[in-house]
């Protein structure tokens, strides 16, 4: 069994749908029981997801007595012409995906410089130790409109580097192999598969 440690069901629609997902045994931690609010209290995307892993592993510990691997996620956009902005910020800088999205349009009023990357970071602890992190990155641009009915948060204003089109705009599985949260979880089902944890 590996413990998904996330409450978004966004989130865990997409990890659930990787194609490296296949065949493991995901599990997630709401499932098991009503886990505490763990706060993100981190000073980068890193740390968020290393106390998140930490903090759910102890409390399956305490209040079931068990020692699955436990996955957790932070991400984040990171705007080149706002100093990396929202970053760490990027749920919190807001009340809602909408609301997020017309403060970072507001913000990008006639700044020429348009890139953004899409940030994720997946770790992975157990018992209460960090084993490792992995990161995965996007590179895009941010639209001046948002564009495009499908994912959640950002993605209908952070445009894909190659594709030409948002996020929002892609098929699940186009932004399954070209976004970050992709690309970190792959890496972290590709270890627990050769560990064996």
């Amino acid at each position: 069994m590996i413990v998904l440690a996330t409450l978004s069901e966004h989130k865990l629609r997409e990890i659930q749908q990787l194609p490296s997902a296949a065949g493991l045994e995901l599990t997630p931690i709401f499932s098991l029981g009503l886990p505490p609010e763990v706060e993100e209290s981190g000073s980068s995307l890193e740390e968020n997801a290393a106390i998140k892993a930490v903090k759910y592993s102890l409390w399956l510990k305490r209040e079931l007595g068990i020692e699955p691997p436990v996955l957790a996620e932070d991400s984040g956009l990171q705007i080149e012409a706002l100093l990396g902005w929202p970053g760490v910020e990027s749920k919190r800088a807001a009340d809602s995906d909408t609301a997020r999205i017309a403060l970072a349009l507001d913000k990008m009023t006639d700044l020429p410089m348009r890139e953004a990357y899409f940030i994720a970071y997946v770790a992975l602890a157990v018992n209460g130790h960090l084993l490792r992190t992995w990161r995965g990155a996007s590179a895009g641009r941010i639209t001046s409109v948002a564009r495009g009915a499908s994912g959640f948060g950002y993605d209908p204003i952070f445009e894909d580097a190659e594709l030409g089109r948002t996020f929002a705009e892609l098929t699940p599985e186009e932004k399954n192999q070209r976004s970050h949260r992709g690309k970190a979880w792959m890496q972290a089902f590709e270890h627990l598969r050769q560990t064996k944890l």
